[in-house]
């Protein structure tokens, strides 16, 4: 199979989703005038900083949306172009994503400008003796408008012909992806391990939501590099395997999932060689509670009736 091929082979199985985000940061770059005369060093040796011209409570909605837009592409997705190279299997659930992300953005929009003078009256409030700074570089509600902005773009990819100097660079990022594929998951693992399976001797069935995520994100995405990415998703699935239906996860399961992790990690460089260590460590005995003592019931012991003997004393009581 020729490079040629193997680029038309990939890049029909995948869709580029790109994400088109504006969010107004309510700074502006701050002045030298702002500082009312101050000695200041030459602009070569340092430059001066921003101020907030807005409250930024109020515009984290924003941010969060966007981040949400990005998490939800990179749950499915690896990164390519510029965008997120999808498999195509995973591109309906992802675009109702977006468009719920779309809608919760424009209505939060909406919200923002309705309030955006009575926030700039408090924010101004807020400054005190600083407030004629900040007033001076105000922004109308109109010109903020135009910089809240929220889309995105779902297209194919196709290589650009037979010709060597225009296949080439599009044949290059092509072989990149299962190597970047490979980064983002060790970087997925190695948050997993540290938030979820560090230093424990026993999980819950939660911490196998992430591993799982991994290998679907793995799998559906193989076919960029089989030769890379086959033997990794065999080793997720005969890790999980071993974990019983119910009940926590410990002992040699655990471990297993843990060397899962740590293979993910490494193999992509995200772990020193002291994490390492730390992760193929055996882990230590679970603590065992001392068992109360048992107590066994009183028994009914029921007797008959004997006939009184006749007791006679001792010819010697003491000697």
């Amino acid at each position: 199979m020729n490079s040629q091929t193997t680029i038309t082979k990939v890049l029909q199985g995948l869709v580029l989703v790109h994400l088109s985000f504006s969010v107004w940061s309510g700074k502006k770059k701050l002045r030298p005038e702002d500082l009312k005369g101050a000695n200041l060093p030459p602009d070569k040796l340092a430059s001066l900083g921003s101020k907030r011209i807005f409250a930024p409570d109020a515009l984290k909605v924003f941010a969060t949306l966007k981040r949400q837009a990005e998490r939800a592409c990179e749950e499915v997705g690896v990164r390519f172009l510029g965008g997120y190279a999808i498999p195509e299997e995973k591109l309906i659930p992802l675009m109702e994503k977006m468009e719920q992300i779309e809608q919760s953005f424009a209505t939060a929009k909406t919200d923002f400008l309705s309030a955006y003078d009575d926030n700039l009256k408090d924010w101004l409030a807020e400054a005190g003796e600083w407030s004629e700074i900040v007033a001076r570089a105000v922004e109308p509600a109109s010109r903020v408008a135009e910089r809240l902005a929220c889309g995105f773009t779902a297209f194919k990819v196709e290589a650009p012909g037979e010709a060597v100097s225009a296949t080439q660079p599009l044949e290059r990022q092509v072989e990149g992806l299962a190597d970047q594929l490979i980064h983002e998951i060790g970087a997925l693992a190695k948050s997993t391990w540290e938030e979820s399976y560090r230093g424990r001797t026993s999980v819950t069935r939660k911490a196998l939501r992430p591993l799982k995520s991994i290998l679907d994100k793995l799998s559906s995405l193989s076919f960029v590099g089989p030769d890379k990415i086959s033997a990794l998703v065999a080793n997720v699935n005969a890790a999980l395997a071993t974990v019983p239906r119910s009940g926590p996860v410990t002992g040699a399961t655990l471990m297993s999932l843990v060397g899962v992790l740590c293979e993910l990690s490494d193999i992509a460089g995200f772990i020193t060689t002291e994490e390492r260590d730390e992760m193929l460590q055996p882990l230590p005995e679970p603590e065992v509670d001392p068992a109360s003592p048992s107590i066994t019931p009183t028994k009914t012991i029921t007797r008959r009736p004997q006939p009184a003997k006749q007791v006679e004393a001792p010819a010697v009581w003491f000697w």
